[in-house]
């Protein structure tokens, strides 16, 4: 794999899934149903980690409303604007999810009920811009056609789309085309905790993770990405000469532009390739499946294994390399799809061990260090009701949240443009302590992370060791210019 990389750090965070064609939908509805998509790092001071790089403290102390520092609007101030979804009382919202499936019951519930859980609290602080925020949620369903009556609802009902996590949402020119109350085709802000390409570059979509230069490159030979090795920056500093195989899903054959970016730049800071390097896995795959991988590792004696399917397929390739009697693996890695309650539940005493990165605070352990997390899990009934989904589609409520302040402020008048305007405009963005500073309005994410370890059973945060901060070092992020074939 040939790359040209280096440590500039001047662009967007490792990129988000890209979109599943139609007639693959079905087939990867179990993958995509364990993605578990997070984001963030903090704002506020900064030190030194003895492994020499920046972690960020989250500004909990300094948070004053229930969902944060971001303050409500008190219910008597209503401000001018009117525009579709909006009145002098009340504020609308859409929030399309996929729920009601067959092959993936609930899928995105825990979304939909984080956003309300942000609305509720809004509303009992005084409302936003002066008015009532109402959720209008619409049931995608894992389905192209249910998903496209869901987004001209949308146009037609709301004022925009708050945390949208709609696998199935193909025609994105029923977004772009949206007309506001003069009837003017000007789109509907798209704050989307889930997009897939061509969704994820569309100028109308505002996301945390970003694709950052692909989308300026895309029709480029290489393009350009932003490669995300914070993670391997930790495995290479905590063990040497570091050597493996990387495997992702392939259930979708775009989501080569998430993951093998991600993996050239791991391997040029000193992860050496075993055998064939990657590995296309679907997450679907059964056990008796993952011998090719399996025997990679056991010739090659690997010392790294990153299990980038889905958490069921780690769980299976670390089954499987314990049963054939692998011991030479050191590190065993995931992304933040393994943070979840359920993956010990599944996995057992055979997963201890599994390091995963996050881009928000590990929410299960340190909720009650930070304001707007605490809101949510009290609306919640608990962190056991709580995943990265959720936690990302409240991100996404609170960014819109900060949006409409932000048009409103000094008497501005709110309609879909001033909130275009102000979405473009929010150059850190760091939810209030959930994320870190976060250049929503350019498309550049931010740098900052956070390694987890399962041990006996509990996810214990090992990198940077004290609670409430980060890794923000800009050598997190690198440029890796490749053709992904995608």
């Amino acid at each position: 794999m040939t790359v040209n990389s280096d440590r500039s750090g001047s662009a967007g965070r490792r990129a988000r899934r890209p979109f599943p064609a139609r007639a693959r939908l079905i087939g990867v509805t179990a993958a995509l149903a364990a993605v578990l998509l997070a984001a963030g790092c903090s704002s506020s001071s900064s030190s030194t980690t003895s492994a020499g790089s920046t972690s960020a403290a989250s500004p909990a102390a300094s948070a004053t409303a229930a969902t944060g520092s971001t303050a409500a609007s008190p219910a008597a101030s209503a401000g001018p604007g009117s525009d579709i979804g909006l009145t002098a009382t009340t504020i609308t919202i859409g929030m399309i999810a996929d729920v009601d499936t067959s092959l993936a019951p609930g899928l995105f519930q825990k979304s939909v009920n984080a956003v309300k859980a942000w609305a509720t609290d809004v509303n009992a602080s005084g409302g936003l811009a002066g008015r009532k925020v109402v959720v209008d949620f619409c049931d995608s369903k894992l389905d192209p056609n249910a998903t496209t009556n869901c987004v001209i609802n949308a146009c037609q009902n709301d004022f925009a789309l708050v945390g949208t996590s709609a696998n199935a949402l193909e025609d994105i020119s029923d977004i772009d085309g949206c007309k506001d109350a003069a009837g003017k085709a000007i789109g509907i802000p798209d704050l989307a905790a889930l997009a897939f390409l061509p969704l994820a570059c569309d100028p109308d979509t505002y996301l945390i993770g970003g694709y950052g230069p692909y989308c300026a490159t895309a029709k480029e030979n290489p393009q350009s990405y932003t490669a995300n090795v914070g993670d391997a920056r930790y495995y290479t500093s905590q063990f040497k000469g570091l050597h493996g195989v990387f495997v992702y899903d392939s259930d979708v054959p775009t989501l080569k532009t998430d993951f093998l970016p991600n993996f050239a730049g791991a391997t040029d800071l000193g992860i050496k390739q075993d055998a064939e390097g990657t590995y296309a896995e679907s997450g679907e795959a059964p056990e008796s499946a993952l011998t090719p991988v399996i025997s990679a590792i056991k010739a090659a004696g690997s010392s790294f294994v990153y299990a980038g399917s889905t958490p069921q397929n780690t769980i299976l390739l670390e089954r499987e390399a314990k049963l054939q009697g692998v011991s030479s693996v050191k590190i065993w890695a995931c992304n933040s799809g393994c943070y979840d309650s359920s993956f010990y539940q599944q996995g057992g005493a055979v997963v201890n061990g599994t390091y995963a990165q996050l881009d928000d605070l590990p929410f299960y352990t340190e909720y009650q260090d930070n304001p707007a997390l605490a809101a949510l899990v009290k609306q919640m009934g608990g962190t056991t009701n709580l995943n990265n989904n959720a936690v990302l589609a409240y991100v996404m409520a609170l960014l819109f949240q900060d949006a409409v302040q932000k048009a409103t402020a000094n008497g501005g008048t709110l309609d879909r443009q001033t909130l275009f305007t102000a979405l473009s405009n929010e150059h850190s963005f760091d939810a209030d302590g959930i994320i870190g500073p976060t250049n929503v309005g350019s498309r550049l994410p931010g740098d900052c992370q956070v390694l987890v370890q399962l041990v006996n059973g509990v996810w214990q945060r090992v990198d940077p060791v004290k609670p409430g901060t980060f890794d923000c070092s800009a050598d997190n992020l690198v440029t890796v210019k490749m053709n992904t074939g995608s």
